[in-house]
């Protein structure tokens, strides 16, 4: 014999939250768009780099300059998001 377990439905009331367990309910980023669009340029940088520098040499030190520049450019959103944050909580 199968036990069988009902499920209450969800409300319907528009009101009343619906809190998903699914990640894209709980986005990662703080920094909207541009801060997506920085990610996403550090991401294809590597790719971008390889293939206008053909010298060795000179292609791994541009990707490192470019990975570091994407990381002091999120942190600096960061810091700023946070300042801006900090000064209107004290304006109140």
């Amino acid at each position: 014999m199968a036990a069988t377990t009902e499920y209450a439905p969800r409300s319907m009331n528009p009101r009343e939250p619906y809190h998903s367990g699914r990640a894209i309910h709980k986005p990662r980023t703080t920094l909207g768009a541009t801060g997506h669009w920085v990610r996403t340029a550090g991401l294809l940088a590597p790719l971008v780099i390889s293939e206008f520098i053909k010298d060795p040499e000179q292609k791994w030190r541009t990707i490192r300059i470019a990975s570091v520049a994407t990381a002091l450019i999120s942190e600096g959103m960061y810091t700023h998001r946070i300042r801006k944050e900090r000064e209107e909580a004290r304006e109140r």
